[in-house]
């Protein structure tokens, strides 16, 4: 299985974006400068950011420090966590900035100041501000303490008294920020030609106020020439992350985000979705890990391929000088068989690819534990389907359906069918059946059902393995707001189809959860199927409730969803709702 982080060896040719960013980040004509490294979540930043950090780290005059602030979300302030770890690293380094020690020293004391006063703030001393500080005197600030130690007992008296004196002083908070600046930027002229390089990582992770409080702290503190900053994050969760603070002005043809993006980050550095290509040439490197040949030398002579020119088994043995194995030759087979889905279902990017096979190996070492042999070949068709078509595996895992997959692979065009009868006429599931290997010539497929529905059992929701970016449309599809919804209604449609799937199944499991259903919220998730042309899952999932849970005001937020239907998933949606014969008006208006 592999790792799902940052990758030590470069499957993806990502040498050429590396070297564009090294050579920014050592410019000193460009100094001080901010690169934005965006990317889609998992399409490889992380690994990118890791490239260009050690070629940086090759040289003696450059040091580099790495900052995730997604770690100090929640119980640190992080412009002090940002300020505080730089200043950490400039001193302690044992040779670079050594003539700017002291100041450092006295900067990291402010650092120490600004977290006590944070710290305080958390607890509730803002309440200080409301009237002034200076009507704090010490006749009132027993009661002070004593009311802020109720509110956390881990804060001194002592604290308390600092934060207070620190509100007290007449140097205002302005001053305080130009001084640190201006200390800072002495230090970079009292140690020339050495430079600093900062890598800010899992940006998109963290809440709108921290992405916020870590630009400011850039621009603030210490954006000055000597330094450099590398940001890795989605471009568009920054983006929602800056219009949640600041909105357009109204009148105005004015992006706030976008300007204060252009603002913060003058080098925009992004990585390009994967193509066909290029995603054959990845998973083959995955596959050929568990082989045994020296798989540097592999990455390294994909650097060397022309942008037209393919990986090939002839590449393999020329770059490690082995002979082809057997290993090597079904890596390269199974490669072949899925890329092209692949590339598709998870829109070329490198981590869901990774963890589709992560699956998979898992999948094989359960079933070996229990002394049971899956194919990988089989195994990996299987679980595309169950990727974009989960509710057709459900139906394939009926008994009766062995002999209608039969006729469904010899794309047999008058055979009757019942257990796949929803889904014989879809055009996926029809490419899907034709292609290799033939799954109706397997004896038993039941031992794969098996350990497909033990491997799902992992996640307790759908929701829990969403990527960030389906988790806040997730958000905002459960929204009380009809624009709201409708917005990401269309943002989803941008989401890899793996993750579209996902997505809709997220909504209906929090929909349900529910004790009533809400009819705009339903009637937003059929909306949201029918964008993703997931209406023959809707139609499933809706089948499988309890009756009674529709009543005739769900059914009426239908007419729109049912007009998009084929004939028979119509047909089948209109006998499980005629069920309930309280529902006959509702569904003879729909039906038409």
């Amino acid at each position: 299985m592999w790792k799902d982080s940052e990758a030590d060896i470069d499957f993806l040719n990502f040498n050429y974006l590396a070297e564009q960013v090294v050579e920014i980040s050592k410019d000193e004509n460009l100094s001080p400068a901010t690169i934005g490294v965006y990317g889609d979540w998992g399409s490889g930043k992380s690994t990118l950011m890791k490239m260009v950090k050690k070629s940086l780290d090759a040289d003696k005059n450059t040091l580099t420090v790495e900052f995730n602030g997604w770690l100090f979300e929640g119980y640190e302030d992080a412009k002090t966590a940002l300020c505080g770890t730089i200043l950490d690293e400039m001193r302690t380094h044992e040779t670079l900035f050594a003539k700017g020690k002291e100041k450092i020293k006295a900067l990291l004391k402010k650092v120490d100041g600004g977290k006590l006063l944070s710290k305080g703030v958390k607890y509730g001393l803002d309440f200080l501000l409301t009237s002034g500080i200076g009507t704090v005197t010490e006749l009132t600030l027993t009661g002070i303490i004593s009311a802020v130690k109720q509110k956390a007992g881990d804060v001194s008296e002592d604290e308390i008294k600092k934060v207070i004196d620190a509100f007290k002083k007449e140097e205002t908070k302005r001053t305080e920020i130009k001084n640190f600046r201006k200390t800072f930027k002495e230090v970079f002229e009292d140690c020339k030609g050495e430079r600093l390089v900062v890598f800010i990582d899992e940006l998109d992770r963290c809440t709108p106020d921290t992405v916020l409080d870590i630009f400011e702290a850039i621009r603030l503190f210490l954006y000055v020439p000597g330094t450099t900053f590398i940001i890795g994050a989605d471009e568009r969760l920054v983006s929602y992350a800056v219009k949640t603070k600041y909105k357009d002005i109204p009148g105005h043809d004015i992006d706030i985000s976008k300007e204060y993006l252009e603002k913060l980050v003058q080098y925009p550095v992004k990585i390009p979705q994967l193509n066909e290509q290029e995603v054959k040439q990845y998973i083959t490197c995955l596959l050929l890990q568990n082989e045994d040949i020296d798989i540097k030398k592999v990455a390294e002579s994909i650097t060397k391929l022309g942008i037209n020119d393919e990986l090939t088994s002839d590449t393999v043995k020329a770059a490690t000088g082995k002979e082809v194995t057997e290993g090597i030759k079904e890596a390269f087979d199974l490669s072949n068989q899925i890329y092209s889905a692949l590339a598709t279902l998870m829109k070329g990017n490198p981590r869901h690819c990774k963890r589709f096979f992560n699956t998979l190996m898992m999948r094989i070492a359960l079933a070996d534990r229990r002394n049971i042999t899956l194919q990988k070949k089989i195994l990996a068709k299987l679980m595309l389907a169950e990727y974009y078509k989960p509710s057709f595996i459900e139906a394939l895992m009926k008994p009766e359906s062995k002999d209608e997959l039969k006729q469904l692979e010899s794309k047999s065009g008058e055979a009757a069918f019942t257990a796949l009868k929803d889904w014989c006429s879809d055009e996926w599931v029809q490419k899907w059946a034709v292609g290799e290997p033939r799954l109706s010539a397997v004896d038993n497929l039941s031992d794969y059902f098996y350990f497909s529905r033990e491997s799902r059992k992992l996640y307790s929701s759908s929701a829990e393995i969403l990527s960030n970016e389906a988790k806040k449309l997730l958000q905002n599809l459960m929204d009380a707001s009809d624009s709201v919804r409708s917005k990401a209604i269309e943002s989803a449609k941008q989401l890899a189809p793996a993750e579209q799937v996902l997505l809709d199944n997220a909504m209906f499991d929090e929909i349900i959860k529910e004790e009533k259903i809400d009819s705009k919220k339903f009637k937003s998730y059929l909306e949201l199927s029918v964008e993703l042309k997931q209406q023959k899952e809707a139609v499933t999932r809706i089948k499988a409730l309890p009756i009674a849970r529709i009543p005739a005001g769900l059914v009426g937020q239908m007419t729109a969803f049912v007009k998009t239907l084929d004939a028979s998933t119509k047909d089948s949606l209109k006998s499980f709702l005629l069920t309930n014969s309280k529902l006959n008006a509702s569904v003879n208006a729909i039906f038409k």
